[in-house]
């Protein structure tokens, strides 16, 4: 073996049978490996023209021979490379994560070839924008050429379930195949160009991906308003049209922040040439320096619009970036001209961003000699990331702004430059594969053609990292639509803009670590079989599911709410869903969520709003963190954010929320922050606490009087609502605590063995409180208006009365079988059976061997605690749970006046919605079912021996003889042929 040993950053020897390895490893768990037939390792154009990153500082590591291997390693790595042929394995310490399953080859002029070894049950993913449509990638055999719409941005980087990952640094046509012709194999092979490819090493996919972004470079963070919605205007369109279509969406109530021109735009149809200027007839534009006049741009941003254009490009890019590549000193003018410079004129006019269609892009040009010296084979995968590049860095150096470069085709680093789509108008749920395969290949920002004409098509298009409708030639402006369709696509791009804040700090999380902001599920579950090729649902940054085009939903271990509902349900499980009428498709809220949320707007703002919406859904110890900066400079390069850190610790007792003090600043950050939390209990708390203090449930009376004091409990949405303010000066998190614990309740003495009850709240409303005097009438009251408290005090008066009246110390037994004959009568009134609907026996003093007093006592209390729990089974027949709720409460007010509007009033919904919603669930118009619960007890009371005047009163008649009449009506008989004598 002929070695030339070690170079500052890597190790290049010679193998047995001819031909170069070069190994550098550039840090500990990445090595680049390089085969070369004639020792000669000519640098990629994506590095040279700086797409790939080099690292600055040397990656220590050691080489050793073992035999006829030698080993390369550093503190987390190691690569194994056979003398004879070149054959590797890659692992770290005694573990193989990859080997190659023949010998690797790199022929001058005969292309380049790698073979690996693909595991029984190994999971392979990425490769990019490329068709077929599914995510994990076994089978498949795919070309590395940037081509028509099934390869818009193919990416050579690949991650597998065994831990490694591999990029091919080449921008030469090749296919990988993935098991696809040989079962077991992945196959690399291109007819030109030398074996060039990284190894990386990482325990997950989500330390793959960092790692990988850190070679190809991180997602860098868009303007804050592109995350909002792009409309694109038909080709026919002039200024005065672009105009009417912006106002369109002012007017509906549509948010949106973007209007783009696409062809027509131009007075030369041929953009590979310069000048560019505007067609005159069509968009009247001021010239430069020409004061006063406003154009058809000065009022489109007045509007809170942004502009974009949209062209193709055949311009010769790669003069420009050769002569950066060779002088690349700052001060410097380069000579050639970037394709940016025939656009400065329009930015000057005031255009905010740009497409570039795929057109001649994706069309080979063989004939073609690029400046640069590469052939087409070699330029075209590179052409659409030097396009970028230059107009991303062209925009920065004129304006100082993020630019919005929406490019349709890409390769790979286009993560650093564009914005991408995937999929054309007609194509679902391929489109959305296209995003999440491109997302889990380190490009985070993708988007779809939103489907306006289907309510799944608004869902996917409108949950996704940005948001494009796309009107082309048709008429797919949202305001055109019917109105279902219309008022569904304002629904859900007024829910896309209030979540902005989640968005953007999944797209700060995506620029520091390369995991995507729509994030297919082996990512965030790699442990799931289940999730491994899920192409029709992904997360939405941590916390949200979506399903697209499905009616079937996996959800993960855990618990998951319905976004559009509040229904809860466990996990793992698949279920059927069909969404609501307000809704396109499934959106799932993952347990331990916290949500950021702004207030509506029309468009995103110069600065962030004051007030945020946190929506939290308690589970275990959750936390995440607010990220926020001036939304279009790159101050945030040097710090200038602030973050927010919100923790959230719950257990079925208590929730605590901590907000603490956001840390940093930018130009534009609110002076104060305010905090609408909403918790999403499922259940009203018996207790609030903010910031250490106990504070009180918000009323009618004092909601209206003070909006923002104390909290409330929202019975249709399971929700807590407080407000609370940031205190900067006091340096201390805003503090929540929502205790779930029942309060301790006084006690009292009751009953001749000094027993103990629970106080009860006295009832002192009308006639009820004038019979406490007759224990037994008392007694049934109490029993009919299902209050437990109540309940248990008038039996306790009723014992008590019975005893007192005994004439002999046995005769309390007589008093036990009255007692025990009272609540199984007024069980039978109701229609309800002890024995088949309560589980006691027919005889109920053999359920019980009653030897004293109190244990009678405590036989009756146990009765009347089975006609209780049959009442509420009986309310809980309602499915939902406002109407048991106020079933709950007709059956405890029915001595009162009762109305519709105040008990709509009392659960917080309008009152036309509850009425449809209560004959939904029971069947009965409202005023009917109360009614016939009034005349039912009326018969009860009768039945009693109560008088026909009392009865009247305590079933909410005022009038006796309008309740006389009332009753004969219905029963058939006048009332007081019911009293029992």
């Amino acid at each position: 073996m002929r070695t030339l040993g070690k170079q500052p950053n890597s190790f290049l020897f010679e193998l047995h049978q001819g031909g170069w390895v070069r190994i550098s490893p550039v840090s500990p768990h990445t090595f680049r490996v390089q085969y070369s037939g004639s020792g000669q390792f000519p640098e990629s154009g994506l590095i040279r023209y700086g797409m790939i990153r080099q690292p600055g500082e040397r990656c220590p590591y050691t080489t050793s021979m073992d035999g006829e291997t030698v080993h390369v390693r550093t503190e987390e790595a190691e690569l194994r490379v056979a003398l004879a042929d070149g054959q590797f394995s890659w692992g770290g310490g005694e573990r193989v994560r990859t080997e190659t399953a023949s010998p690797p080859w790199s022929h001058p002029g005969g292309g380049f070839g790698l073979r690996l070894v693909l595991g029984g049950d190994e999971c392979i993913y990425g490769l990019g924008d490329v068709a077929p449509d599914k995510i994990e990638r076994r089978g498949q055999k795919v070309d590395m050429w940037v081509s028509g719409t099934n390869y818009h941005a193919p990416i050579p980087f690949m991650m597998s379930s065994r831990g490694w990952a591999l990029l091919m640094n080449t921008t030469w046509k090749h296919t990988i195949d993935i098991a696809h012709e040989v079962r077991g194999e992945i196959r690399i092979e291109g007819p030109e160009g030398g074996l060039d490819v990284y190894l990386i090493s990482g325990d997950t996919y989500a330390e793959l991906l960092n790692r990988y972004t850190g070679i190809a470079g991180k997602p860098r963070l868009l303007p804050i308003w592109a995350y909002g919605l792009h409309y694109y205007c038909s080709v026919e369109t002039g200024g005065r049209q672009v105009l009417e279509d912006a106002l369109k969406f002012r007017q509906e109530g549509i948010p949106c922040d973007l209007i783009g021109l696409v062809g027509g735009w131009m007075a030369s149809g041929e953009e590979s040439s310069a000048p560019i200027s505007w067609d005159p007839r069509r968009f009247v534009v001021s010239q430069q320096g020409q004061q006063g006049t406003l154009t058809f741009i000065d009022t489109l941003h007045r509007h809170g619009f942004k502009l974009s254009l949209s062209m193709d490009c055949n311009y010769d890019l790669s003069g420009y970036e050769e002569q950066l590549a060779r002088s690349p000193a700052a001060d410097e003018v380069p000579s050639e001209k970037s394709w940016f410079d025939s656009m400065r004129r329009f930015v000057s006019d005031g255009v905010d961003a740009f497409k570039f269609v795929s057109g001649k892009q994706t069309l080979g040009q063989p004939e073609r000699q690029w400046q640069n010296g590469m052939s087409d084979n070699e330029l075209h995968n590179l052409y659409p990331l030097m396009l970028g590049k230059q107009m991303y860095d062209g925009y920065r150096e004129q304006t100082g702004k993020r630019p919005m470069i929406h490019a349709v085709v890409g390769y790979t680093g286009m993560q650093q430059y564009t914005a991408t789509e995937s999929g054309k108008y007609g194509l679902r749920s391929t489109a959305i594969v296209s995003a999440l395969n491109s997302g889990l290949s380190g490009h985070v920002h993708t988007a779809i053609h939103i489907h306006v004409d289907a309510p799944e098509g608004i869902h996917a298009g409108l949950l996704l990292p940005w948001a494009q409708n796309n009107s082309d030639r048709h008429f797919r402006h949202p305001c055109f639509l019917e109105e279902r369709q219309r008022n569904l696509f304002r629904t859900y791009t007024r829910l896309r803009y209030r979540l902005l804040p989640y968005l953007y700090s999944a797209a700060y999380t995506a620029m520091l670590t390369g995991m995507p902001i729509a994030r297919a599920m082996p990512l965030l579950f790699p442990e799931d079989p289940a999730c491994r090729d899920l192409s029709r649902q992904y997360m939405l940054g941590d916390y949200l599911l979506v399903g697209v085009f499905t009616d079937r939903v996996y959800l993960p271990e855990g618990r998951w709410t319905d976004f559009w509902t509040g229904d809860r349900y466990e996990g793992p499980s698949e279920i059927e869903y069909r969404p609501p009428e307000q809704a396109g498709g499934p959106l799932f809220v993952r347990a331990g969520a916290i949500v950021p949320m702004w207030p509506d707007m029309d468009y995103v703002g110069r600065s962030s709003p004051e007030r945020i919406t946190l929506h939290i859904y308690p589970s275990g110890q959750s936390e995440t963190v607010l990220y926020e900066d001036d939304g279009e400079s790159f101050q945030y390069e040097d710090g200038y954010a602030a973050t927010t850190r919100i923790e959230c610790d719950s257990d079925d007792e208590r929730t605590v929320l901590l907000i603490w003090p956001r840390t940093g600043t930018y130009e534009g950050i609110p002076s104060k922050r305010s905090y609408e939390l909403v918790v999403h209990t499922g259940r009203k708390p018996s207790l609030l606490e903010l910031n250490g203090e106990q504070c009180p449930e918000q009323h009618p009376r004092s909601a209206a009087k003070k909006t923002l004091s104390g909290w409330k409990y929202d019975r249709v949405t399971g929700t807590v609502r407080i407000y609370a303010e940031e205190d900067a000066a006091r340096g201390e998190p805003v503090s929540v605590g929502l205790s779930f614990a029942a309060p301790e309740r006084k006690r009292t003495s009751s009953g001749p063995a000094g027993e103990t009850s629970d106080a009860a709240l006295p009832v002192e409303e009308g006639a009820a409180a004038a019979t406490r005097g007759d224990a037994e009438q008392w007694l049934h009251i109490a029993l009919d208006t299902c209050r437990p408290d109540e309940v248990n005090d008038a039996l306790n008066a009723w014992w008590s009365s019975r005893i007192e009246l005994s004439a002999g110390p046995g005769n309390w037994r007589v008093h036990l079988l009255d007692g025990c004959l009272l609540i199984v009568r007024h069980a039978e009134r109701r229609g309800w059976s002890l024995g088949e609907s309560f589980g006691i026996a027919d005889n109920p003093l053999a359920a019980l061997d009653a030897k004293y007093p109190e244990q009678g006592l405590e036989l009756l209390k146990r009765l009347a605690d089975e006609v209780l729990a049959a009442a509420k089974r009986t309310a809980d027949t309602a499915r939902h749970p406002i109407i048991r709720e106020v079933l709950a409460f007709v059956q405890q007010s029915l001595h009162k006046k009762l109305s519709l509007q105040e008990i709509a009033g009392h659960t917080g919904i309008h009152p036309v919605y509850l009425s449809r919603l209560f004959k939904k669930e029971t069947g009965l118009p409202f005023t009917n079912y109360v009614q016939n619960r009034r005349m039912e007890r009326a018969k009860a009371l009768l039945e009693s021996g109560m008088k026909v005047y009392e009865a009247a009163a305590l079933s909410g008649f005022a009038d006796v003889s309008h309740f006389s009449r009332v009753y004969s009506r219905y029963w058939g008989r006048p009332p007081v042929s019911f009293r029992r004598k």
